[in-house]
């Protein structure tokens, strides 16, 4: 991907660091206060900067993602 001088990223962009944060969270079972740090990282492997408010969106992102029901729940 290309580095970003801005704090910009596409929508693309977003979805794809987002699922790999949610991979990240789930395969190696990180814990929610370190989800920040853990999204921070992503954010500057995969554009070189880590912009606050691309980082609070991503964590909301992965709550929202977290607390939604499974298929299963509803039954």
């Amino acid at each position: 991907m290309n580095k970003h001088s801005a704090s910009f990223i596409s929508a693309f962009e977003f979805d794809v660091i987002r699922e790999a944060l949610r991979r990240s969270i789930a395969d190696d079972r990180i814990p929610p206060e370190e989800w920040e740090k853990c999204a921070a990282n992503l954010m500057r492997c995969f554009v070189g900067t880590a912009p606050s408010e691309v980082v609070a969106a991503l964590l909301n992102s992965v709550g929202q993602l977290k607390s939604q029901p499974t298929d299963a729940d509803g039954l």
